[in-house]
C-alpha cells in the first residue's frame, strides 16, 4: 500500500495487505501450501448483467479459480442506493434487455443466456443481491458466500455521492448480513474492462479472509490509461470524506438556471428539478481538502486506486458520537 494514511490509523489493521506497485498480488495462502484460496463469490452491480465491466470481471474471477455466481439487475438501476421493492411480485420483463440478449416477456427472475451461473432480477439492486444471497448461494455454495462484489460500476462513487449509489447500496445490503463485501467503481463505462477485472482479481486475492464481518471496501479506480498494466497502479488507503471529483447536488426552481442543463438539452426548461453543480462547493457543500479523502486521491493521484473501509450503517465515529451525545443528554 502507498500512503497517505497515518501509521497509527486503525484502518491499517484491515489494510495490511502490502499492495504497492510491482506485479500481480499473491493469493491468500492455505494451510497446505502456496495455492491461492478459491472463494465462493456473489457478483452483482447496478448497471445490469450485460455490461462489459461485470462480464469481464465474472470471467476473470472464474479464470482465477473462484466459484462465481452473478445476480444482477435486468437493466440499469444506477443511483437508486438502497431502494427496496418489498411485497411486489416480479412477473415478466416489459422490454428487451438493454443489449438484446433477452426478449421482452422473459421471466422477471432467471438465468441469462450469456454464461452458466449468471442470473438477473428485473427489480431493484437490493432485490438482485438478496436473490443471490438467499436463493442462489445456498443452491451453488451450500450456504453463505465467502465474498460479495458489487460492480464494477460505470462511473466513480466517491465522497458525498457515495450514499446515492446503487453499487454501494447493494454492497451495504450484504455488509449488513455480515458478509465481506467489495464495492467497485470504475471511471466510466468506456473503461478498459479487462484491466479493471485484473486489478480487482488482485485485490480479491490480497483481501481474502481479511475483511471482518460488518465491514467492506469501497474501491474507486481512476481513468485507466492506454498501454498500462496492473503493475502501473497503486492501491491507496483512503477515507470516504466528502470530496468529489465532479458534481454536487442542487435543487433549482428552474432547470434553465442550471449551468449544466443546456448540455443535456434542458436549457429552456422553466420547471423545477435537480441540478448538478460544478464544483461541488457551488451546491453549498463544504470544501474537503483532506489529502486522504478518496475524491482528492482520485484527482491528485494519476495511477492511484482509492480503497476506503465502509460499513453498513450511518453510525458516526464513536468518539464524535460520545461528544455530541454527552452535550445533548447530560
Amino acid at each position: 500500500w502507498a500512503t497517505p494514511v497515518m501509521a497509527d490509523d486503525p484502518r491499517r489493521k484491515l489494510m495490511g495487505m502490502q499492495m504497492g506497485k510491482g506485479g500481480k498480488g499473491k493469493g491468500k495462502k492455505g494451510s497446505g501450501g502456496g495455492k491461492p484460496v478459491s472463494l465462493n463469490i456473489i457478483l452483482g452491480n447496478d448497471d445490469g448483467f450485460e455490461t462489459p465491466l461485470i462480464q469481464s470481471l465474472f470471467s476473470s474471477l472464474m479464470d482465477a479459480g473462484h466459484n462465481v455466481v452473478m445476480s444482477a439487475p435486468y437493466g440499469a438501476r444506477s443511483g437508486t442506493s438502497g431502494l427496496i421493492e418489498f411485497l411486489q411480485p416480479i412477473l415478466f420483463t416489459s422490454e428487451d434487455s438493454p443489449e438484446g440478449t433477452l426478449p421482452a416477456g422473459s421471466p422477471g427472475v432467471g438465468p441469462t443466456t450469456i454464461a452458466d451461473q449468471q442470473y438477473y432480477v428485473d427489480g431493484a439492486v437490493t432485490s438482485a443481491f438478496l436473490y443471490g444471497l438467499d436463493v442462489l448461494a445456498p443452491k451453488y455454495f451450500g450456504g453463505r458466500p465467502d465474498l460479495v462484489i458489487s460492480g464494477p460500476n460505470e462511473g466513480q462513487n466517491v465522497g458525498l455521492l457515495m450514499p446515492h449509489s446503487g453499487t454501494v447500496g447493494g454492497a451495504v445490503t450484504c455488509i449488513n448480513r455480515g458478509i465481506p463485501t467489495i464495492a467497485v467503481s470504475a471511471d466510466s463505462d468506456e473503461e478498459q474492462p479487462d484491466l479493471v477485472a485484473e486489478l480487482i482479481v488482485k485485490l480479491v486475492a490480497e483481501s481474502a479472509g481479511k475483511i471482518p464481518s460488518g465491514l467492506g471496501l469501497g474501491v474507486n479506480l481512476p481513468l485507466l490509461e492506454e498501454d498500462t498494466t496492473v503493475a502501473d497502479y497503486t492501491f491507496v488507503p483512503t477515507r470516504v470524506g466528502t470530496a468529489v471529483n465532479s458534481v454536487g447536488l442542487l435543487f433549482v426552481e428552474k432547470l434553465s438556471d442550471c449551468p449544466l442543463a443546456a448540455a443535456f438539452g434542458l436549457g429552456n426548461v422553466p420547471f423545477p428539478g435537480l441540478c448538478l453543480a460544478i464544483p461541488y462547493t457551488d451546491a453549498g457543500y463544504e470544501l474537503d481538502d483532506d489529502p486522504t479523502s478518496e475524491g482528492n486521491v482520485i484527482i491528485n493521484g494519476k495511477q492511484q486506486i482509492a480503497v476506503s473501509v465502509i460499513e453498513g450503517t450511518y453510525q458516526a465515529p464513536l468518539d464524535a458520537s460520545e461528544k455530541v451525545l454527552s452535550k445533548i443528554l447530560h
